[in-house]
């Protein structure tokens, strides 16, 4: 029974024994790690256990030998820039991986620190340091390289000094490119290779142009002002348009060749410039086409044409414009106008039943008695042109725009107008008797009147006949201050035509349309604020022979004249106006000659007044 205790004592010293010793052993192992790293530990394949902190830092600063070699290589063409990693802006936290290394199995309680001090020895642990790479370093030392390889473009130019033109023909240009450049850096950094790297390096091409055959095209289109002609020239056309050389060399340009693949130029004319000038001769080169003119046979009920109808012409601009720049360019500095025919509204063959006109829808007639025979030419020139003339619906007429030109060459003479308050000598005198009768029958036809000026002072003419409708239906015109002009306001055309009775002095205007139901009731004259007429007046005249004397004006009173319209379709009142005119008084006019006799105390109007 004694045994039993002993053998328990001894295996109880046993075991105390055995932990003195293990306790002797760790002690001995804290007590020679105390500033060691533990075994087990390295750093990227290095063994560093047993080192000291900074021992460790000397060991592994030694073996980052990547950062400090030549591992990357900068090209381009045949020059080479060498950098090692570090200058690249690469380094290492060796520091902090040196701190972690020694802080295993140091970083708890003593039995973890204990298990973690085995688990090092037994199973290893396995660091890696930070790796910081500075690409921003990288993107300047690539741009001081940039600095050194950027060369600027230069584009083809050219210049006229005197006469000569001159061409310079550009270089190239480059530019590296930062961004990709940096990117093909950075890719075997990260890889710790070493590398060759081409820069990336763009360049860019100027004007592409041949220089001597442009420096010639060139050369041809200063040399000479340019010179474009009508092929078929009309009388409105003048004298050939000419652009001098210094508007010429203004013009000139760098223009992209049509129809290549490369970005090839040409010398040339500005095109947008040359069709600003081609717009503007278009208005003055424009001929309006004119319809054809008619007649209407009352009895048989057709139309039968007066004057045929006539093309008009406008710029071709975009086919001028290829042809002058083409003229130019193959050294030729004349070049014609383009032209486009533009057709008539109303040609020869159409009908009545195609203008909607089924008969007579208003007239009117005045006389001319006493006229002179220039005045009767005028009164004839005027009315021919405004004859035949077809409106229609909804277009407006203005008198002065069928009119046309009134000159010698087309007809008309010298005779007696209301001017500026005075009966003076004037081209066309007499045509206001067109105008008046022309607006009457609109007036009486129920047509919307859109301008008409009454005359200064009552004039006989428009006041004769038995059907007259008395004052204050009269119509001056006097291009282009004063118009007569009314609206076709008919779903048809409207065919106006002129009648001329040089026997019976009178003339007549018919409006032929399709019918309607307006009807038109216009009153009598209201005549208010009657004012004497002016005494006579005398002037003189040195184109009247010794002792002559003439009337060339008659006296009138003034007066306020009032006539109503109303114009009603289908029950409709459509129009309701009064038409008012204040007349000024009139005074007969004399004109006399050297040595005339006068009446005692008549006014006689300085010479200076007269003209």
């Amino acid at each position: 029974m004694k045994i039993i205790p002993r053998l328990l004592f001894v295996i109880g010293c046993l075991i105390l024994n055995i932990l003195c010793i293990c306790i002797i052993i760790i002690g001995v192992f804290q007590i020679n790690y105390s500033h060691k790293i533990y075994p087990g530990v390295n750093v990227w394949g290095t063994d560093i256990s047993g080192f000291t902190k900074s021992e460790a830092l000397d060991l592994l600063n030694n073996r980052t030998s990547y950062v400090k070699s030549d591992a990357i290589s900068l090209k381009y063409n045949n020059v080479q820039w060498s950098f090692t990693p570090s200058e690249l802006g690469m380094t290492y936290q060796i520091e902090e991986v040196v701190d972690e290394a020694y802080a295993v199995g140091r970083a708890g309680p003593l039995i973890s620190d204990l298990l973690s001090q085995w688990e090092s020895y037994y199973m290893g642990v396995h660091l890696r340091p930070v790796v910081v790479l500075d690409v921003v370093m990288i993107e300047e030392l690539v741009k001081g390289i940039a600095r050194l390889v950027n060369e600027d473009a230069s584009d083809a130019s050219f210049s006229v000094i005197g006469s000569v033109f001159t061409l310079d023909p550009g270089k190239k240009g480059r530019v590296v490119d930062v961004k990709k450049s940096v990117e093909n850096i950075v890719e075997p950094l990260s890889e710790f290779s070493k590398a060759d790297i081409n820069l990336v390096v763009n360049e860019y091409q100027p004007i592409q142009i041949n220089a001597n055959e442009q420096r010639e095209i060139g050369q041809n289109i200063v040399d000479e002002p340019l010179i474009i002609l009508v092929k078929e020239p009309q009388s409105i056309d003048g004298e050939p348009w000419i652009i001098d050389r210094e508007t010429l060399v203004d013009m000139l340009v760098f223009d992209k060749a049509l129809g290549e693949t490369q970005e090839t130029y040409r010398v040339t004319i500005n095109r947008d410039r040359m069709r600003e000038f081609l717009v503007f001769a278009s208005e003055q080169l424009f001929i309006r086409p004119i319809n054809a003119k008619f007649n209407y046979d009352d009895e048989l009920g057709v139309l039968s044409v007066l004057e045929s109808a006539k093309f008009g012409r406008e710029l071709d601009i975009d086919a001028s414009l290829d042809h002058i720049i083409d003229s130019l360019e193959d050294g030729h500095n004349n070049a014609y106008f383009q032209f486009k025919t533009v057709d008539p509204i109303v040609g020869d063959g159409i009908t009545k039943s195609d203008l909607g006109i089924d008969g007579l829808v208003s007239e009117s007639k005045t006389f001319f008695r006493g006229s002179g025979d220039s005045r009767m030419q005028n009164i004839s020139a005027g009315s021919e042109m405004i004859s035949g003339i077809l409106i229609a619906p909804g277009e407006e007429f203005s008198f002065n725009e069928h009119l046309g030109d009134v000159s010698l060459d087309t007809g008309f003479a010298e005779a007696w107008i209301i001017y500026g308050g005075r009966t003076i000598q004037g081209l066309g005198g007499g045509i206001c008797q067109v105008s008046t009768t022309l607006f009457r029958a609109a007036f009486y036809g129920g047509y919307p009147i859109l301008e008409r000026n009454p005359h200064a002072y009552r004039v006989g003419y428009y006041e004769q006949g038995a059907n007259s409708p008395g004052p204050g239906l009269d119509a001056t015109i006097f291009s282009p201050v004063a118009d007569f002009r009314f609206l076709n306001d008919r779903d048809d055309w409207l065919l106006i035509e002129s009648y001329l009775d040089l026997d019976d002095q009178s003339l007549s205007y018919k409006f032929y349309s399709g019918s309607d139901s307006r009807e038109v009731s216009v009153s009598e004259p209201s005549i208010s604020d009657v004012v004497d007429a002016k005494d006579p007046v005398y002037e003189f005249n040195s184109d009247l022979d010794d002792g002559e004397i003439r009337q060339v004006d008659w006296e009138n009173k003034g007066a306020k004249v009032v006539v109503e319209r109303k114009v009603e379709n289908n029950g409709v009142v459509i129009i309701d106006e009064e038409i008012s005119t204040r007349y000024q008084p009139w005074g007969s006019v004399y004109q006399f000659g050297e040595g005339a006799e006068l009446p005692e105390g008549v006014v006689i109007l300085e010479k200076e007044e007269s003209e």
